[in-house]
């Protein structure tokens, strides 16, 4: 193993460092017609440290995550520690009241409907 020769006092606290950190999750976005469904991957957070708002058009979603606590002197820490930041420009014809989100096993799935006037709506055309 390979352990960095530089002595501990001239490197940062990595645990400071992470807890400075803030991620962009990878989303999903889907139009399903009369919502739009986003699924994002947040591991580490917690569902009860998850915010989402909608305001002025805009989806907001921050989680905030705590540094896991390791057992032992760590020899090496590759694993980034931070919280989850990401908003989307969605506009305004949506249903802010009835936006649910579900979080399991490390995603988020948040749902955005339509108001009822802005669905896209199939026109039957007669033969006459």
């Amino acid at each position: 193993m390979v352990m960095n020769s530089h002595p501990a006092a001239s490197r940062p606290d990595r645990r400071e460092a992470a807890a400075s950190l803030t991620y962009q999750p990878h989303v999903d976005v889907c139009d399903r017609g009369g919502e739009v469904v986003l699924v994002a991957d947040m591991p580490g957070a917690r569902a009860d440290g998850i915010d989402v708002s909608f305001e002025a058009g805009v989806l907001s979603v921050h989680a905030a995550v705590a540094a896991r606590p390791l057992p032992g002197r760590q020899l090496r820490q590759e694993y980034g520690v931070g919280d989850y930041r990401r908003a989307f420009r969605l506009g305004e014809g949506f249903d802010a009241s009835q936006i649910s989100a579900e979080y399991r096993r490390g995603v988020l799935t948040l749902r955005v409907p339509r108001l009822a006037a802005v669905r896209p709506r199939k026109v039957p055309v007669s033969v006459g």
